[in-house]
């Protein structure tokens, strides 16, 4: 919450206050008098809107400023790509696949200042080869800021995630990430510019079969903090917008569906037992029910990665969305055994199969159950 936001809570508190007590001095001195009294709640009143009214954000020009974004074939990155193409900075969209429709669109919806550059950030060839484009095509701008949007997802409950799963979102949200910024920082570096870099609330706290997706974005904020402390001396600004969930295409229902039942059919035949067709079928199910629970207004989320480009004084952290701010801060401060069960209630209800086994060899052997105890 932003300091003008807390002081005006804080002195509409104060006031509401006052009015429910009346303490000494201030009722023999100023509110047994109508005339004060009503100056006071007034001058209340006053100050709180006073407090809470925004202050005008200062914003940098875009003359002379050139921007790299990486995944630009859809989503934030796509918009974000057009939106500062709009503003008249000069962008180089890091695009996985150049060749297909998400990177054709781009390149028509834009100007003639927006560059399409192949870039995966998981191979050192193509990075350094992106770096080496960019630095061609600077021409008299200057690398103002570094966007490191490119993520992938798994949403999948750990003993079907397999290791290779793990590493592939690891490679692509973070050393993807720690290899383009340390590629391009020596660009960023005399502009005295920023990196930015698109983490997400599940980097915070984690929900059941967010695990690996998770893991990748707290290493993202870790990152970020470092950076930030360390590009402090080069007055570069290092900035992490951090996001709920959203309808993008990595959060696509048909997407997590088959990449949950191929994980499935790779799982080991003991493993599968254990859990049982029916808990997978309902886990499917429920990741169904929680995907439709993302926002659809990713707006929300290009508005601030704009407004982390173009603002002179930015933030550290940006979470689009008030009530997911509130949220997470609340979450945050609670202790693990709070957040555990309230994090219950995204689970799957149906017992795991071999739970229910055990179940029935205690009936059929006269003992009573732990539900029966």
């Amino acid at each position: 919450m932003e300091n003008h936001t807390l002081l005006g809570l804080t002195t509409a508190a104060f006031g509401l206050l006052v009015y429910l007590v009346q303490p000494e001095p201030l009722r023999s001195m100023v509110l047994t008098n109508e005339i004060t009294s009503i100056v006071f709640y007034v001058a209340i009143v006053a100050l709180t809107l006073a407090f809470m009214r925004k202050a005008p954000e200062e914003h940098v020009g875009s003359n002379g400023k050139a921007v790299f974004i990486t995944g630009c074939d859809s989503g934030f990155g796509y918009n974000l790509a057009v939106r500062l193409d709009k503003l008249g900075f000069t962008v180089f969209a890091g695009c996985l696949m150049p060749d297909r429709e998400g990177a054709r669109q781009l390149d028509e919806e834009t100007s003639d200042k927006l560059h399409i550059v192949k870039v995966d950030v998981t191979d050192d060839w193509q990075v350094r080869g992106a770096l080496k484009y960019v630095k061609e095509n600077l021409k008299d701008n200057v690398l103002w800021a570094l966007v490191n949007n490119a993520g992938i997802a798994v949403f999948t409950e750990i003993e079907w995630c397999s290791v290779d799963q793990f590493q592939r979102v690891m490679d692509v949200n973070v050393f993807g990430v720690v290899r383009v910024t340390k590629a391009f920082l020596p660009l960023i570096r005399p502009s005295r510019g920023r990196v930015i870099n698109v983490a997400s609330l599940a980097g915070r706290f984690t929900l059941p079969a967010f695990s690996a997706y998770s893991m990748s974005k707290k290493a993202c904020i870790a990152f970020s903090d470092g950076l930030r402390l360390e590009m402090a001396k080069f007055d570069v600004s290092v900035i992490t917008i951090e996001p709920g969930l959203y309808r993008t295409p990595i959060s696509s229902e048909n997407y997590l569906i088959d990449m949950n039942r191929k994980s499935w059919a790779e799982t080991p035949k003991e493993v599968k037992n254990d859990y049982g067709e029916e808990y997978f079928d309902a886990f499917l199910e429920n990741i169904t029910q929680q995907m439709k629970r993302a926002r659809p207004n990713t707006n929300e989320v290009v508005d601030l990665m704009v407004k982390a480009v173009t603002t002179s004084k930015p933030k550290q952290r940006y979470v689009p969305y008030w009530k997911s701010d509130v949220r997470a801060h609340i979450l945050m401060s609670l202790p693990a055994s709070i957040t555990d069960k309230l994090f219950k209630a995204y689970t799957v209800k149906v017992e795991v199969e071999s739970k229910r086994r055990a179940s029935d060899r205690d009936k059929s052997n006269g003992t009573p159950s732990p539900k029966d105890k």
